[in-house]
């Protein structure tokens, strides 16, 4: 599992010199979990990573990645619930493989989905710690869909992505994640202007027969 994790944070620059791109992110992560009778996206966490990508037509790359991100639910005290404090945390590491299309100028779509691994999970509540829970999944798999606009020369991404479990997080409760999650993403290499590079190097060529 470690040599893994290894290879996929260093895919990002060894894969540079074989037509691929790919940086780094960092962001952070609104979520809840329904089931758990507690509604909203309350719970904020951090999101962060590693990402490369291969743009096999001039509108579409398909992504590779592998992040951190911290998941669950929140429940802040008040006086409709009795200042009952309740906080589920999730820390994952995630891989998600994405499809993006790059159909709108500066912006991009992106579906796909994802697999987890759970690091460490707590639940507390007024008291600390609850304990005696039933035990959350070790792995989740989840469907992801986002929406990204590029600038600066499209090296610097900003990233909104929505995510939804597809497999409950808990072994004998049906609870599900729901995940907003906003990064700002650097390119180290971008495939953005592979067609337009493409075309300049056939228009080089044309001009070349000519004369």
């Amino acid at each position: 599992m470690r040599i893994f994790i290894v290879l996929l944070l260093f895919t990002p620059i060894t894969s540079f010199g074989q037509g691929f791109g790919g940086g780094v992110y960092g962001g952070i992560s609104t979520t809840q979990v329904s089931g758990d009778g507690i509604g909203g996206f309350n719970k904020v966490g951090g999101w962060g990573g590693a990402f490369t990508d291969y743009r096999f037509t001039p509108r579409s790359a398909l992504q590779f990645e592998i992040s951190f991100i911290q998941k669950g639910s929140r429940q802040t005290p008040t006086v409709k619930n009795n200042g009952m404090l309740y906080v589920n945390n999730q820390n994952i590491l995630e891989i998600p493989v994405l499809y993006r299309w790059y159909g709108i100028k500066n912006m991009s779509i992106e579906v796909g989905t994802q697999v987890g691994y759970l690091i460490s999970t707590i639940e507390r509540n007024n008291n600390g710690e609850i304990l005696g829970q039933i035990p959350h999944r070790k792995f989740e798999w989840s469907g992801a869909a986002g929406l990204s606009y590029y600038f600066w020369k499209n090296r610097i991404e900003v990233n909104m992505r929505y995510s939804n479990s597809i497999m409950p997080v808990k072994t004998e409760q049906w609870w599900m994640n729901h995940v907003f999650a906003f990064s700002v993403r650097y390119w180290f290499k971008t495939t953005l202007d592979k067609d337009k590079i493409e075309a300049t190097k056939k228009k080089n060529r044309i001009e070349v027969k000519i004369e």
